[in-house]
């Protein structure tokens, strides 16, 4: 991997503006909003505090898979919590070693209480393709 490579850092790969959503929206606003915009994951919000995220495989595993209603299962209901993130000069590096120990795919940039952006495992990739080791160390295929 090269120095420049090494030396970026959140801030510099995140995606933003993050799509959001509140803890009293249902399950299904959250998977259309995921299908409409193309993304994997919602950063779950009590106004404009980050307090939660929602992800793709949450829906799957914790309302799908037991055959409960999205439209009457509330976000707040199945949101990882608390919210773990990373602030906008954490290096990619460090970002992946946490990313992979916590096997998550998608890690909020924050700066304070203020939502910055999102950093996902492909964004690291797409810089940084050698570290595709540090990635799935723990984590296997999905």
């Amino acid at each position: 991997m090269s120095e420049e490579r090494e030396e970026l850092k959140a801030i510099d790969i995140m995606s933003s503006p993050v799509y959001t959503i509140s803890p009293t929206s249902t399950v299904y606003e959250a998977a259309k909003i995921m299908a409409d915009n193309n993304v994997g994951s919602l950063v779950v919000v009590e106004g404009t505090r980050p307090i939660g995220i929602v992800t793709k495989g949450d829906l799957v595993k914790k309302v799908l898979a037991k055959g409960r209603n999205p439209a009457s299962v509330v976000v707040g209901e199945i949101m990882s919590t608390p919210l773990l993130y990373v602030e906008p000069t954490t290096p990619i590096l460090e970002v992946a070693k946490i990313m992979a120990r916590s096997n998550i795919r998608h890690l909020p940039v924050i700066e304070g209480q203020k939502l910055l952006g999102i950093v996902t495992d492909r964004d690291i990739l797409s810089v940084a393709p050698t570290m595709i080791e540090v990635l799935t160390v723990k984590r296997g295929r999905s």
